[in-house]
């Protein structure tokens, strides 16, 4: 199940309270929460709405809510979240039928499913992203996955959602870093798909970086539609991978995804499959909504183009010979077997920082 429901807790609680019953399958639903510290801590009242929304709804809150730090951490730290979450379920006699809803960022939703579905073989989750990355990408992934010192994403497994509910009124409180680098995702998904998803980055991005709302509201809306029609995954996510994990998970994951999204642009327009003009315009759009702002601390990894090259080689441990896709002219992707590494590697040398 996939809605948008503006204030969830609030004035779109009996629809959201329906939704969780027909997920669930009975009248009355038990549900754990599962959410991100920050998300608590800038929304003061969030507590008292979600008791009262359960409460008018039918809704079982079960056990105490989990709730963590959030952020790459999370799922870094040799399971001891994940851990920690499991027993937090367990200690809450989560079932079956039961729901886990995770509230949060990307990592939060990772760690929250990875432990949901290991929990009696599998409970039902419901993921409520909160930042703009996550409502674009990290909620409708099917796998949940966490790190370990050296691979980035290395322990994964399958975790289809029973629902993803889109609250654009969380992304409000995300830190300016956060919010901006969130673009670097409708980036991805235009450059691969939607041209004119494009043109709407353009025409708003300074909009974007000064944190303007109906902007945000607008191109979410826009990505989650082009979502429907198509998929940027692949682009730059190998190299964002591999730059997350020399940083020891120390660069955002959005900084990590533009850095990978210019690499490859510019990899695209040295073979070919995008014109100077394009890539200027990828890089100019990222730069101009604040999603580029991460690069210029990230030189001392940029500085190492064979250290990252090595994201080549996970990227093929993880996925086989599944070609690489990367963008090209009209809004379309083109596909590569085998990347030529000479190239990638003036690429990454051409990002500057």
């Amino acid at each position: 199940m996939e809605k948008a429901i503006n204030d969830i807790f609030g004035a779109g609680r009996e629809e959201f309270c329906a939704a969780l019953k027909e997920i669930s399958g009975t009248e009355s639903p038990r549900v754990m929460l599962v959410a991100d510290f920050n998300v608590v801590q800038q929304n003061p009242e969030l507590g008292g709405k979600i008791g009262k929304c359960f409460q008018s709804g039918g809704i079982q809150l079960c056990g105490k809510p989990a709730v963590l730090s959030g952020g790459e951490k999370i799922k870094s730290d040799a399971f001891s979240t994940v851990m920690r979450t499991m027993n937090a379920m367990l200690d809450a006699k989560i079932g079956r039928d039961d729901i886990v809803l995770a509230l949060g960022g990307g990592a939060l939703l990772d760690v929250a499913g990875y432990a949901a579905k290991q929990i009696r073989g599998g409970v039902k989750l419901v993921r409520l992203p909160t930042t703009v990355a996550s409502m674009i990408d990290g909620a409708w992934s099917g796998v949940a996955a966490v790190n370990t010192v050296n691979v980035k994403d290395a322990l994964k497994i399958p975790c289809r959602p029973d629902g993803v509910f889109i609250d654009y009124s969380f992304a409000r409180t995300v830190l300016d870093g956060v919010w901006r680098a969130g673009f670097a995702e409708a980036a991805r998904l235009a450059a691969a798909c939607d041209a004119p998803l494009m043109d709407l980055l353009e025409k708003h991005a300074g909009d974007l970086k000064d944190r303007d709302y109906d902007a945000m509201c607008e191109i979410v809306s826009r990505c989650l539609e082009t979502r429907k029609r198509g998929s940027a995954k692949e682009i730059g996510e190998w190299s964002a991978m591999r730059l997350e994990t020399m940083s020891g998970y120390k660069l955002p994951h959005g900084y990590a995804m533009t850095i990978g999204l210019m690499i490859d642009a510019k990899y695209a327009m040295i073979k070919g499959f995008l014109s100077e003009p394009e890539e200027a315009r990828i890089a100019k759009i990222l730069v101009d909504c604040g999603a580029a702002d991460g690069v210029a601390h990230s030189g001392h990894l940029l500085a190492q183009p064979d250290n990252v090259l090595f994201g080549l080689d996970a990227w093929e441990l993880s996925h086989g010979k599944e070609p690489l896709s990367f963008p090209a002219s009209g809004a379309k992707t083109v596909k590569e077997e085998k990347i030529d590494r000479e190239a990638m590697r003036n690429a990454i040398n051409m990002v500057k920082y």
